[in-house]
């Protein structure tokens, strides 16, 4: 047998080294690979505490909402978090605007199935906050068991809370304060009923018309939120459609209007209260129907002329306000949009023909 010369001898013990060496580094990248896939699968879980007020009034108050409104959809799709913990332990405060936007964004999540997976809730520990989501049953939606026997807090128990598809209100016509369709103020009532029915139509026809950058995927759109009331001296609604916006919806719909109205204004920006003013103007609607398109318009003047209530309109990034009690009528832009629009509208009992004792 040939004896192997020390120079091969040696060659072959370096080639040994390297192989183990390289196996060694295969199997170090193997494991560090197994390790960055569980690292990638790795889940995690965000609470979000709302702030202590829920408003739309006040550029800090809707700041603060909207911020957390966008925090929690960042959230709920980001594939590396599975569960979103909504906080309401902070809540003191609810204004009708706000927690109808609220509401109207987290049912919007809870529509699609694998958002709703990852929801789920901390009780309020203010009574009244908690007595407001059971009436509602958004706790209850949220996987929380209602805990309050009964609901007995007046400002309350007088909130009539719906939503729905429709085009019209006739699905919840008797639902409503009975002074809507009662009081012997034909033209008021008729305003208002007219004010409703266009912003509930709207979120079914054209609120929707575009892709809209916030809708979410497997979502239904074309949806309305409404909280109505009758209590003490007054009645007051609120309707939410989170579709394009009074400013989208005229870009969509009347742009030879639009058009006409800011070629006549040189200067004049296209900021959102602008537009909201505009609406109160143009006398058609995508569907060419005459009896429609004048919703706004008809509350609006009944309001203005007979001087009772106000009227708050909240579209993007615009408001509007008419408060008939301060003498006041103003519009501005805000910095955040809330993308969509809510329309509120507060009367007073004694404006529909009844007397403030006659009331229910």
């Amino acid at each position: 047998m040939k004896k192997v010369s020390k120079r091969a001898l040696e060659w072959y013990r370096r080639n040994c080294r390297a192989e183990v060496f390289r196996q060694k580094r295969m199997s170090g990248l193997a494991r560090h690979q197994r390790l960055s896939l569980s690292r990638s699968v790795h889940f995690s879980t965000a609470k979000l505490r709302l702030p202590n007020l829920v408003s739309l009034g006040g550029t800090s108050h809707r700041t603060s909402l909207i911020q957390y409104i966008r925090k929690l959809k960042d959230r709920v799709y980001d594939h590396s978090i599975s569960n979103v913990i909504i906080d309401f332990s902070r809540i003191t405060e609810l204004h009708p605007c706000g927690t109808l936007l609220l509401v109207a964004e987290i049912e919007r999540l809870l529509q699609v199935p694998a958002a709703a997976k990852k929801l789920s809730a901390v009780y309020p520990t203010d009574r009244v906050v908690e007595q407001m989501f059971q009436h509602i049953h958004l706790l209850e939606r949220l996987g929380l068991e209602p805990r309050i026997e009964e609901i007995n807090a007046s400002n309350v128990v007088a909130w009539l809370y719906t939503s729905g598809h429709e085009g019209d209100l006739d699905s919840i016509a008797e639902e409503l304060p009975k002074i809507l369709t009662e009081g012997s103020n034909m033209e008021l009532r008729t305003a208002l009923l007219s004010g409703m029915a266009e912003a509930v139509a709207n979120s079914s026809e054209h609120a929707y018309v575009k892709t809209h950058k916030t809708p979410l995927p497997g979502t239904a759109p074309q949806k309305w939120w409404l909280f109505a009331r009758q209590v003490g001296d007054d009645v007051a609604v609120v309707i939410c459609d989170l579709g394009l916006g009074i400013p989208g919806t005229l870009e969509a719909n009347w742009k030879e209007e639009l058009a006409s109205y800011f070629k006549s204004r040189q200067g004049v920006k296209r900021q959102d209260h602008k537009m909201i003013q505009l609406a109160f103007t143009v006398g058609k609607t995508s569907t060419n129907k005459k009896n429609r398109g004048k919703g706004l318009k008809d509350i609006l003047k009944v309001v203005r002329e007979q001087k009772v209530g106000s009227l708050s309109i909240y579209s993007n990034r615009g408001v509007y306000a008419l408060d008939n009690q301060r003498s006041s009528e103003a519009s501005h832009d805000e910095r955040n949009s809330i993308y969509g629009t809510i329309v509120q509208w507060k009367i007073p009992i004694e404006a529909f023909g009844f007397e403030v004792s006659e009331k229910s």
